[in-house]
């Protein structure tokens, strides 16, 4: 594999319901996709950095210049394998070094068709989930337990309740009574580990995973030392899908969406495909009208199967 030329493109286009969560509010995504020229054949990916650092510290501005950086690194140099590809990659830019890493994955394997089953997430004000729905999360509001309870008289569909890591310990009998509910896991509660270890001193039966938290194998095995058993990898966090190889087996991972177009979500699918759980993969059109990539997508019995997404040049912009 030798790159010889690097591309950076934007895309953007607005939701099609303003997307609300205790972070953020948002009207429109605008992302940045790499494309590399490898042996003449151009290979992209989505980076999954916002314009501000809302949600990670990496923006696409800094994903910009960090990309030119890998790429100055690797440029003309003949590389073997994605394993090698590693040596390249910028342990602080895990957002711009997994564009490498996809592209480099792209390269060395054949894309096939991956089938997942579909995890909704249900922001504020929201109560409805379609019938092809395995999974909903819910985003931790104010009156949490009441939605909770209204969805429980009708339905018995597992529920993951997200919280981005915005509790403190007055909110442990919160989390106590939520659990009471068959909640399949509750994420990313606190920001900080020594919270999670004092909940699970105290209700050990709480099911939990991490999130944001989830960046590296040395963390997350500090986690699951502690109790918690359930990761959410966002690919994109950790440098590439080559890094998921790697993360400590002893855990349960489920596969975390960025509000992503069709190549990243692709990706996301097929992680969620090996793990074997239900990922944040929802159907198309959930929150786009448009997108930059052409693909055939199909549901039964609450499964979504995607082929190879087909990135559409004309509809990006290049930098």
């Amino acid at each position: 594999m030798k790159c010889t030329e690097l591309n950076l493109y934007t895309y953007e286009t607005p939701f099609k319901v303003p997307i609300k969560t205790n972070l953020v509010q948002m009207h429109k995504r605008k992302v940045l996709v790499v494309g590399v020229v490898i042996d003449g054949v151009e290979y992209f990916a989505e980076v999954n950095s916002f314009e501000t650092p809302w949600y990670h510290y990496e923006t696409i501005a800094t994903s910009i210049e960090n990309c030119k950086v890998i790429f100055n690194n690797l440029k003309h140099i003949n590389i073997p394998s994605i394993e090698a590809l590693q040596h390249y990659l910028k342990a602080d830019a895990p957002n711009a070094s997994s564009a490498f890493d996809i592209i480099a994955y792209q390269y060395f394997n054949t894309l096939k068709n991956v089938t997942v089953p579909i995890g909704e997430t249900l922001h504020q004000g929201i109560l409805s989930f379609s019938q092809d729905a395995k999974r909903i999360k819910l985003k931790m509001h104010c009156n949490i337990i009441e939605q909770v309870q209204t969805i429980r008289k009708s339905s018995n569909i597992p529920i993951v309740i997200d919280a981005n890591g915005l509790l403190q310990e007055d909110h442990f009998e919160l989390l106590n009574t939520l659990a009471q509910y068959d909640i399949l896991y509750i994420e990313q509660p606190f920001q900080h580990i020594k919270l999670y270890d004092a909940l699970l001193k105290r209700y050990p039966n709480i099911p939990l995973a991490i999130d944001e938290s989830a960046i590296d194998y040395e963390t997350i095995q500090a986690f699951r030392n502690i109790g918690v058993t359930t990761a959410v990898i966002k690919y994109s966090r950790i440098g590439g899908i080559t890094k998921v190889q790697s993360l400590p087996k002893q855990m349960t991972y489920v596969s975390g969406g960025m509000y992503e177009f069709g190549l990243s979500k692709y990706m996301t699918a097929m992680l969620g495909e090996q793990f074997r759980t239900v990922p944040d993969v929802t159907n198309r059109g959930t929150y786009f009208e448009q997108d930059y990539t052409t693909y055939q997508e199909t549901v039964i019995d609450g499964c979504l199967t995607m082929t190879p997404p087909v990135v559409q040049k004309e509809r990006l912009k290049l930098l």
